[in-house]
């Protein structure tokens, strides 16, 4: 594994332990997400970084580790940078 992908790696398990703390901060409750724009934002805007870092992971750890799916967190990534205002909560729930 490339230098590069540790640091990125760190960076994605540093956005999923936000997720984390925003999830337990608002007791994991899929109705205060609905209702509530500061926990759907702080979330979504973690799935979105997540997203992008999985862009720059480098061929060979995708090659790696053919169990995470790469490019579907890439398309997560577009759709809640390009598409958010129109976003499923239902499913950007599921995602988180």
């Amino acid at each position: 594994m490339k230098d590069k992908d540790v640091i990125v790696l760190k960076k994605i398990i540093d956005y999923c332990n936000q997720v984390d703390e925003a999830c337990a901060l608002f007791n994991n409750n899929y109705d205060i997400f609905l209702s509530n724009s500061v926990f759907q934002n702080a979330c979504c805007m973690c799935v979105l970084q997540i997203g992008e870092l999985c862009k720059v992971i480098s061929e060979e750890l995708r090659n790696e580790e053919r169990a995470v799916p790469w490019k579907e967190w890439c398309g997560i990534r577009y759709i809640f940078a390009h598409q958010y205002s129109n976003l499923d909560c239902q499913s950007a729930w599921g995602t988180i």
